[in-house]
Order: structure tokens, then sequence, then C-alpha cells
């Protein structure tokens, strides 16, 4: 019995690769893990104009708020309006890849103007640090990026 490729045999063999790879595609692309960058998006979508306005306080402050890795510590430095206020606020360091890795502390600062978060709490990587609080009934919002190593 003796085997010859003639044209039909080279279109069957084609169109048979190409659905064999689109099934390996499928089924490897059904694997991957889908995490949704927010879950409730629209809601935040509304509530973005008061957003806008949290961003536009915080940039009227002196100085901006920088965020930096010293060590086994992130740095924050809060500007000088902030001292001796009542300030209430959270720090929510966002990890984009991996929504299990975000991480959520309260505002609190020394005299200084300084709070240290230990590094040890995040995973290495890339991170945004946002930051919401309110003084003087205002409200207030400061985002940076930042990539933490170990």
């Amino acid at each position: 019995m003796s085997f010859k490729f003639n044209w039909g045999t080279g279109i069957f063999a084609f169109i048979a690769l190409f659905l064999i790879s689109m099934v390996v595609l499928v089924y490897f692309s059904m694997q991957q893990g889908i995490d949704l960058v927010e879950t409730e998006y629209y809601p935040q979508g509304l509530e973005y104009q008061k957003q806008i306005e949290r961003i536009a306080n915080a940039g009227k402050l002196s100085s901006p708020i920088s965020v930096e890795q010293v060590q086994d510590f992130l740095i924050f430095r809060y500007p000088e309006e902030m001292k001796d206020k009542k300030i209430k606020g959270t720090v929510f360091m966002y990890r984009p890849s991996d929504q299990f890795a975000d991480f959520t502390d309260s505002l609190k600062f020394d005299s200084t103007l300084v709070q240290r978060i230990p590094v040890a709490a995040l995973t290495s990587g890339r991170y945004i640090a946002k930051i919401n609080w309110t003084m003087d009934g205002k409200e207030f919002y400061h985002e940076q990026g930042i990539r933490i190593n170990k």
C-alpha cells in the first residue's frame, strides 16, 4: 500500500492541523484566570466627578504626597498642611495584576508627617498607592505608582 501526497491530501492535512491548533488554543485560553480590575465598575463611573474634585483638592496642597521604598519599608511623606489636623483616611495598595495581593491600611503618620508600611505585607511587583483622606470637612485623593522590590 503506497501513500500518494496530492493537493487533496495537503488541504486535508492543513485543515486538520488548523482545527487541532484551534482546539488547543481554546483549551489553554479557558484555563487562564480572569480577574476583573474592579468588580463594581459602573457605580464607580458615576462617582467619578467627586473623584475629580478630590484630586483637585489634593493638587492645591503645598506639596504632593511622596511614596518611596526605603529598605524594608514604604515611606509616605505628607504635606505640612496635614500637621495638627484631625485627619481620617486610608492607604490602599492596589496591585493591578492580582486582586489578592491588594493591601489596605489606615492613614496614620508620626509628628514628622511620615508613615511607614512594612514591605513584608506586600509581594514584589508594581502597585498603585491610592490615598483617600478627609481633612477640615474636605475630601482628598492622591495616587502614585510604585514598584516593590524585595
